[in-house]
């Protein structure tokens, strides 16, 4: 059996509702000083440029908060990224590209692309939408043993410098 992911797709606009209260880090002084004050849950490594980050969480298929970064094959996990200020607005509008590489903790590849929102580049999107980002990843198929995985994102403004780098890991309940 091959092993497969795909992309599932991103949106711009997500209605969040934490039922469950989850181990979260807030952002200190004497951390990163970009995400000063950011709440980020699921054990999520963010870097922060030039973008004021409010809240990093990851929901499962059903837009439930995940509280152990474990799906089961064919359903969803979002990224949701939710900023306050940094990207620039031109006519109401952003301009704001997304990346996703899905790999497996022996290091191979299953997606790798390379800008999810090309088809907003001219036209851009609206700038309120822009404050909360969903990216979505999900395993199609696993080989036997293979369980655990690593999604690394890139969300970057095309008009300025704003710009966050992140990674989280998931695993595949058996």
């Amino acid at each position: 059996m091959m092993l497969g992911a795909l992309l599932a797709g991103c949106s711009f606009n997500c209605s969040v509702g934490e039922s469950k209260p989850l181990k979260s880090k807030t952002i200190t002084s004497a951390d990163n000083m970009p995400l000063n004050g950011a709440v980020i849950k699921n054990d999520i490594e963010l870097e922060a440029t030039a973008v004021k980050v409010s809240q990093v969480y990851l929901l499962d298929a059903n837009k439930n908060l995940m509280e152990d970064n474990v799906t089961a094959v064919g359903k969803k996990i979002y990224v949701i990224i939710k900023t306050d200020t940094g990207w620039i607005k031109e006519n109401g509008k952003s301009f704001i590209g997304a990346s996703e590489r899905i790999s497996t903790s022996a290091g191979k590849v299953l997606v790798d692309a390379a800008d999810i929102f090309i088809d907003h580049e001219a036209t851009g999107m609206p700038a309120d939408d822009a404050g909360v980002i969903s990216l979505s990843a999900v395993i199609t198929q696993a080989d036997p043993g293979v369980e655990n995985f690593t999604v690394q994102f890139r969300v970057w403004d095309k008009k300025g410098e704003g710009e966050i780098k992140g990674k989280y890991k998931f695993r595949i309940r058996k």
